[in-house]
C-alpha cells in the first residue's frame, strides 16, 4: 500500500513531466520568434477538420506570450494560462504576467476550443488588435493587445 507521500510524489512527477513538455512545445511556438521567417515560408499545414481546400498557415501577428495547458488530473478540464511573456512584447505591456488564465478571446470562450484553434484566434494581422479575457489573481479583466510582427520581438531582444 502506498503512503500519501508516494502517492502525492508519483502525482507531482506525472505533472512535472506533462508541464516540461507542453512548456517546451508551447515556448517555441508563442514566445521565441524565428528571425526571418513570413508568413509565406511557413509550410502549409493540414486542416485539423479535413479540409484539405483551405490549408491552415499560423498568422504572422504575435503578442509575446507562451500559454500552458493544464487540467489538475487527468479528465479534469483543462485551463489556459500564461506560461510566460516576452519582455518586449505587447502582452507583456499590457500587463499580462505568468499565472493569468485566458478565459476568452475577442469575446469567444476559449473553453471548448482545441490548443491550435485558441492560438489561430490569438495569432492575426499584424498591426491589428485582439482583446483577452484573463482571470488575474484578484480579478477579471479584458486586455486589448495590438500584435506584432516575429521581426519586431527578434530586433528588440538582441539590442
Amino acid at each position: 500500500m502506498k503512503t500519501s507521500a508516494q502517492t502525492s510524489f508519483l502525482q507531482y512527477s506525472l505533472y512535472s513531466e506533462r508541464w516540461i513538455l507542453l512548456t517546451s512545445f508551447l515556448g517555441i511556438l508563442l514566445l521565441f520568434p524565428i528571425k526571418g521567417h513570413s508568413q509565406e515560408s511557413y509550410p502549409i499545414q493540414s486542416n485539423p477538420h479535413g479540409d484539405m481546400e483551405q490549408p491552415m498557415l499560423p498568422p504572422p501577428g504575435i503578442i509575446g506570450v507562451a500559454l500552458h495547458l493544464t487540467a489538475e488530473r487527468i479528465g479534469d478540464p483543462a485551463g489556459l494560462f500564461i506560461r510566460a511573456t516576452h519582455p518586449a512584447g505587447p502582452g507583456a505591456r499590457a500587463g499580462l504576467a505568468h499565472g493569468q488564465e485566458i478565459l476568452a478571446v475577442d469575446g469567444q470562450p476559449v473553453k471548448g476550443k482545441t490548443y491550435r484553434e485558441v492560438v489561430a484566434i490569438i495569432r492575426g494581422e499584424i498591426g491589428k488588435s485582439v482583446t483577452l479575457t484573463v482571470r488575474t489573481f484578484s480579478n477579471v479583466k479584458e486586455v486589448k493587445i495590438i500584435r506584432v510582427s516575429e521581426d519586431m520581438l527578434s530586433e528588440e531582444k538582441h539590442t
